[in-house]
């Protein structure tokens, strides 16, 4: 699913039959930049960027079947 791994992609392919969905490799210091906001209108749970975009969006449909893709260029310094 390379480029095609937002929400309503992921909804879909599990639709379709899929066990597991992967959403897109996200950088880790951008992940460790958002706030986690619940979305009650989509029922969603968010995680936002300070410029408000919308990095990461999960809901309990994908519950222990969405993989979480998260990247760092230097491997060594991940686990600090």
């Amino acid at each position: 699913m390379v480029r095609v791994g937002t929400l309503p992609m992921r909804l879909l392919a599990l639709d379709y039959g899929a066990d597991v969905v992967y959403c897109e490799e996200l950088i880790d210091i951008k992940m460790a930049q958002c706030q986690r906001i619940v979305n009650d209108v989509l029922e969603t749970v968010d995680f936002v960027a300070p410029d408000e975009r919308v990095m990461f969006r999960t809901c309990e449909r994908e519950k222990d079947r969405v993989v979480f893709q998260m990247w760092r260029k230097l491997c060594n310094k991940a686990f600090r």
